[in-house]
């Protein structure tokens, strides 16, 4: 375990770690493996809070005492789930149906702290222009859809596609750090913000 470490990143997502460690946070990162197979007729957000919960509690075991957090990001485009792309062939079709339309990222996030529990889901409405079939081509081949949501990072090369972001950024890259810190700090599980490292320069 980390030093004096603020939580327990309940998350294998290097995005969220990123993240996270911007603000000076110092982290324990204890990755879980559950079933990310979506249930018959799962809603999205129910999906999405189940398997936050799920990595939450999986995880808070071995914290140590440590606050613990997990969150789950879904794409969801006309009430479809949309994960992770299980190779280029599906990776490709996600984009082509997310371009010229738009679609919603839900992350749900779960914090537990000292027998306390905070959940919560935040939405951002994502538009996409047309994507040429040379572009899907040419962003597929160049890998950064593995393990995303949706088939794409909107950190990435993918910002070039989205003209429209309603809500928010981090949300899209995999947490919502605006939201996420209010809970921890309502929760008591920061005890130290803003920490040593905040505004500190790169």
């Amino acid at each position: 375990m980390a030093p004096r470490a603020d939580l327990v990143l309940a998350s294998a997502s290097p995005r969220r770690r990123e993240l996270l460690e911007r603000l000076g946070l110092t982290l324990w990162v204890a990755p879980v493996d559950i079933d990310e197979t979506p249930r018959p007729d799962e809603l999205p957000l129910t999906y999405a809070a189940r398997l936050a919960a799920e990595k939450c509690a999986a995880a808070e075991p071995h914290g140590d005492g440590l606050p613990v957090l997990a969150a789950d990001t879904t794409v969801l485009l006309e009430r479809e789930i949309f994960g992770k792309p299980a190779d280029e062939r599906e990776a490709a079709a996600m984009l082509r149906r997310l371009g010229g339309r738009r679609h919603e990222v839900i992350t749900a996030y779960q914090v537990r702290h000292r027998g306390a529990r905070v959940e919560r889901a935040v939405t951002t409405a994502v538009t996409f222009r047309l994507i040429a079939p040379a572009e899907v081509d040419a962003y597929v081949a160049s890998g950064e859809w593995r393990g995303k949501a949706g088939g794409y990072a909107i950190q990435g090369i993918a910002a070039v596609f989205a003209t429209e972001i309603r809500g928010s950024l981090t949300n899209v890259i995999g947490l919502p750090l605006a939201e996420v810190i209010a809970d921890l700090r309502a929760a008591g599980a920061l005890e130290r913000w803003p920490p040593p490292a905040f505004g500190a320069a790169p």
